[in-house]
């Protein structure tokens, strides 16, 4: 007899055992299939909750909720560790910046399962350094108010800093009934949290006249990428038809200042900048086919950042000279 004749013998158990695999198979498929059809439509976050993210706050975020909202999704806490793990791709602007902790939350509108929002309650350790993050992230020209003198709002967010806290309340879509609850929460948080005052009045140096609305910021970190150049506020100006930044940092000591203007001056001297004439004291750098000036004034470094011209960007360090001579440097 060959081989090729000879036939496996099978016995019956191992014939049961292969039928129970098939039909174990076959159940775990239709259950894979059914689960996906059956999927929440009101859940369409790009990101999902991370996983053994401690839930903890000093109050449970669900008591500042409106009765037409209720609970989404468990809290969540995040520290400096695992922050990235919420905001990939975000969290060094929050590092630079002091970042202690991070409180989540979503929340669902009852008359409408597809229509919820996500509250991020950033602890950033200090007032100042809550105005930071809120300035930074700030983009475009956007609808002010809020809780808070430092508020905005967008069609499916509210944006604000509270003492030390920064908070964004981030809708999925665009709702009047969903921000209407999004603006209740953000009162009573408001209501519910103690704060500080942000020590943010270097922003006063900033003249009006010709200032872009809305467009005062601190940088925490590194301002226009020259490493140490930090707690620098900026404001945003439009002359003769081009804009142009305005920058303003207090330092410990009027010796301190003037170190950090030369530090500021051969940063762009050393990148290719040609220095030109100006005022006794004043730097006056082209570079790049844009003019940067830079001087100290006490203990304040002034300067503008991509002036389209000498003339206008000697003009405008001027006036925020001015406005700090009025005021006095131990003023803001």
């Amino acid at each position: 007899m060959s081989l090729a004749s000879e036939k496996p013998h099978v016995t019956p158990m191992e014939r049961w055992v292969g039928w129970g695999v098939l039909v174990a198979l076959t159940a775990i498929a239709l259950g894979i299939y059914t689960v996906q059809y059956r999927f929440n439509p009101a859940v369409t976050a790009t990101q999902l909750p991370s996983e053994g993210a401690a839930a903890t706050a000093s109050f449970p975020l669900a008591d500042l909720a409106p009765a037409e909202i209720s609970p989404f999704s468990p809290p969540e806490r995040f520290d400096p560790e695992t922050l990235s793990d919420k905001i990939n791709g975000k969290a060094e602007l929050y590092f630079s910046a002091g970042f202690q902790s991070l409180e989540a939350q979503r929340f669902v509108l009852a008359s409408d399962p597809a229509l919820w929002f996500e509250i991020f309650v950033y602890d950033m350790g200090t007032a100042r350094n809550a105005f930071s993050v809120f300035s930074m992230q700030r983009r475009g020209d956007l609808a002010t108010g809020g809780p808070t003198p430092f508020a905005y709002a967008t069609p499916n967010g509210r944006f604000f800093a509270h003492g030390r806290y920064y908070v964004e309340l981030v809708g999925a879509e665009a709702s009047d009934a969903l921000m209407s609850a999004a603006e209740a929460m953000a009162a009573a948080f408001v209501d519910r949290t103690s704060a500080e005052a942000a020590n943010v009045t270097e922003m006063a140096l900033f003249p009006a006249e010709a200032r872009v609305a809305g467009s005062r910021s601190l940088v925490a970190t590194d301002a226009f990428g020259i490493t140490g150049f930090d707690q620098v506020f900026t404001s945003q100006y439009r002359l003769n038809g081009a804009d142009i930044t305005a920058y303003v940092a207090r330092r410990e000591s009027a010796a301190s200042a003037r170190s950090t203007a030369e530090t500021v001056r051969d940063f762009y001297l050393e990148y290719g900048g040609t220095s030109l004439d100006g005022p006794e004291g004043v730097a006056v750098i082209d570079i790049l086919d844009t003019i940067e000036v830079v001087l100290h004034q006490g203990r304040y470094v002034l300067g503008v950042h991509e002036g389209p011209d000498k003339e206008t960007a000697l003009a405008l360090a001027e006036r925020i000279r001015k406005q700090l001579q009025e005021l006095g440097d131990d003023a803001p």
